[in-house]
């Protein structure tokens, strides 16, 4: 989903979105989306 999508269905503006997307990112020690949902995938959350 883009930032733009989340915001949507979200009810947040895109930027608030990416700031989020950008700090959970960080905290993870994450380079991306897609070592994101590796991530979720190897731990069985999805």
């Amino acid at each position: 989903m883009s930032n733009a999508e989340a915001g949507r269905a979200l009810g947040m503006r895109e930027a608030t979105v990416k700031a989020h997307v950008s700090s959970i990112l960080a905290e993870l020690g994450l380079a991306n989306r897609v070592r994101a949902a590796i991530l979720a995938h190897d731990a069985g959350w999805l």
